[in-house]
């Protein structure tokens, strides 16, 4: 051998030590299950799905010692309760997000709604502005539910889906000046910047926007507040596209990007392989103890086990790039098959998912025929794969017409072959396109407007 091989490099970072068998459905099982279900492929019961992309968030396969963790072999503690110190396992998962994130205090919680909620309701004060990044639908809700008003300070090419430019995700800072001028500083609770933007298609942003905001904002004493569930992935696309990241570890620009903020709300169902967890973290204590006991008092605490399994994730995952780089990337090849076929799929490939232009797979139904609902239905029914209409619009894309269907992508779940069977199921999908009816919604008296809708063949 040369002297300077070192060796053929592992291409996937894990093994398969368990599976789940699948029943092979048919055609026309798959069309009745559709009927019943009223065409709305979330309604579709799961042993009824192939492969299933309607989220990434909760389902990622468990890594073994995690599962050794969580079956409880350890000290046996129950939730921490307000005796933090004395609680190992709570302990241990802080030191292990400390070095990560590098915020010196943490409040693990239930998920990541939960640690929005209780960091809001103490940070977002009625009557004030909160600018952000077209934040995900839940941020929305618990900033307006405590009297704030989002205002979306998100960059133009977030709504050009098609250009390539490699950080749609960032922060216009001239709109955010002039919120900010608009409303005088006072008026401006907290700023919040959500990484990798779901709702535009799972853009980074990149560390020098950061830098850029939170210089600005220094010189008006308003907190920045990371959204960074999704902070694996924007982290590895920085060091893939920003000058002067490529030769830094992903741990490395984890830090960086946190050390321009203040605090973070994060969901760790998404990257971090879990079922269940989510964190707050801050560099202010004052928070921090309000927080915590806000936790204690919402019940929002993870038992021993979930916190066991929650350390054992963040210690394997920040190892080495091996893992975030093996989660984009399989998206981005999955993205690649698409894109060279001519699917309308956003440019450029993101962190979690690919996502496609409804509106432009089917020029021909209008918007009141659903066409990211019907093209999953057909996606479905002719593959058993299941996609769903990405996350709820902000207004600005709403009036802008856009219609997104996403294909968000479990970590650790699916293997090439999988991919293989997405991509050749949307490309037969794409030659048929025009075999694809429109749905009509159907109005049931009762129905709760956030229930998944119903829908019904347009004749």
């Amino acid at each position: 051998m040369k002297a300077d091989f070192e060796g053929i490099a592992f291409s996937t970072p894990y093994e398969i030590a368990a599976v789940r068998p699948l029943r092979e459905t048919s055609l026309k099982e798959r069309e009745e299950t559709l009927k019943k279900a009223h065409y709305n492929t979330e309604l579709v019961p799961q042993d009824m799905v192939y492969v299933d992309l309607k989220s990434d968030s909760g389902v990622s396969s468990l890594i073994t010692s995690q599962i050794s963790a969580m079956m409880g072999v350890g000290p046996l503690e129950g939730a921490p309760e307000l005796a933090r110190e004395a609680h190992q396992e709570l302990d241990s998962l802080s030191r292990r997000f400390r070095d990560l994130f590098g915020y010196p205090f943490v409040v693990p919680c239930t998920q990541g709604r939960a640690a929005e909620k209780i960091w809001t309701k103490l940070h977002v004060r009625e009557g004030t502005v909160v600018p952000g990044n077209m934040l995900f639908p839940s941020t929305r809700f618990h900033i307006d539910s405590n009297g704030g008003k989002f205002v979306d300070v998100i960059s133009e090419q977030a709504y050009d889906l098609f250009s390539d430019d490699p950080f749609k995700g960032n922060v216009d800072v001239a709109k955010l000046e002039a919120v900010v001028k608009e409303n005088g500083p006072q008026k401006v609770s907290c700023v919040y910047v959500e990484l990798c933007v779901n709702s535009c298609g799972g853009h980074p942003v990149s560390v020098g926007n950061l830098k850029e905001v939170k210089a600005l904002l220094q010189q008006h004493q308003i907190p920045l507040f990371l959204d960074a569930s999704r902070i694996l992935e924007n982290s590895y696309l920085v060091q893939q596209r920003e000058e002067g990241y490529r030769d830094r570890p992903v741990g490395e620009i984890v830090r960086e990007i946190c050390s321009y903020s203040d605090a973070c709300t994060l969901s760790a169902m998404k990257d971090f392989l879990v079922r269940q967890g989510g964190f707050i973290g801050t560099r202010d204590e004052k928070s921090f103890q309000g927080a915590n006991i806000q936790a204690f008092l919402e019940g929002a605490q993870l038992s021993g086990p979930a916190l066991a399994a929650l350390e054992v994730s963040l210690h394997e995952l920040s190892r080495s790039d091996q893992y975030a780089t093996n989660r984009v990337e399989q998206v981005g090849y999955l993205w690649k098959m698409l894109a060279e076929t001519g699917a309308p799929v956003l440019r450029p490939p993101g962190g979690h998912g690919v996502f496609i232009d409804a509106k432009k797979f089917l020029p021909a139904l209008s918007a009141e025929s659903h066409p990211a609902e019907a093209l999953a239905a057909f996606l479905y029914s002719v593959s058993g794969i299941r996609a769903t209409k990405g996350p709820p619009l902000t207004p600005d894309q709403t009036a802008r017409g856009i219609d997104l269907l996403r294909l968000a992508v479990p970590a650790h779940r699916y293997g090439q072959g999988h991919m293989d069977d997405v991509a050749k199921a949307i490309l037969y999908t794409l030659s048929h396109k025009d075999e694809i009816k429109g749905l009509k919604k159907l109005e049931i008296a009762g129905r709760a407007r956030f229930e998944p809708p119903l829908f019904t063949l347009e004749d």
